[in-house]
């Protein structure tokens, strides 16, 4: 079965600059169309929900304490604490499974 939607509604909206400038940064952000961007708040407006954007950015605050807990790992095994190596390894591999989800 195939789904075509057809929009044959036309809406006219007024912005100041300001919201303009909001709406064209949050839907690159996004990486929809600003047209997109707008149907989407409409369809999948929930309060609990995560958007795309807000994931992305976990995902590279995730991915940058990863990097930087290997680079601390590494200097931590030149120092000889392999203690705090295999404790740093466990921390590593539990954010990594996040990461990856």
């Amino acid at each position: 079965m195939i789904d075509i939607r057809v929009r044959n509604i036309k809406l006219n909206v007024f912005l100041n600059e300001e919201e303009q400038k909001l709406l064209k940064e949050k839907s690159n952000k996004a990486r929809l169309t600003q047209s997109d961007f707008i149907r989407n708040l409409i369809n999948e407006y929930d309060d609990n929900n995560l958007s795309n954007f807000d994931i992305e950015n976990i995902n590279h605050v995730i991915s940058s304490t990863i990097n930087d807990l290997n680079k601390l790992r590494d200097t931590m095994y030149r120092l000889g604490y392999y203690q705090l190596v295999e404790f740093l390894d466990s921390i590593i591999g539990e954010l990594y499974k996040i990461y990856q989800k």
